[in-house]
């Protein structure tokens, strides 16, 4: 975990690669999209979505879609 976690904090392992990909946004009203690919009997389809928000800088609210299945989940900062 980093020293200074901003609103979010985001990591990711890949196989192949010798250490984690770790990022967060830059500022304390910055948030974040991420969306995650998948192939499909050849073609490349995007699969699930994530997205960070802080709303008027006291809250914090995450966007799950997975196939259509949608989950938010808000803080307080």
């Amino acid at each position: 975990m980093p020293r200074n976690v901003r609103n979010f904090w985001v990591e990711a392992e890949v196989e192949g690669r010798k250490s984690k990909i770790a990022f967060g946004p830059q500022g304390k009203e910055d948030g974040f999209r991420l969306t995650v690919f998948m192939r499909n009997k050849g073609e490349v389809e995007d699969v699930a979505h994530v997205e960070g928000a802080s709303i008027e800088g006291r809250t914090l609210m995450l966007w799950v879609d997975c196939a259509g299945e949608e989950v938010k989940i808000s803080r307080e900062r």
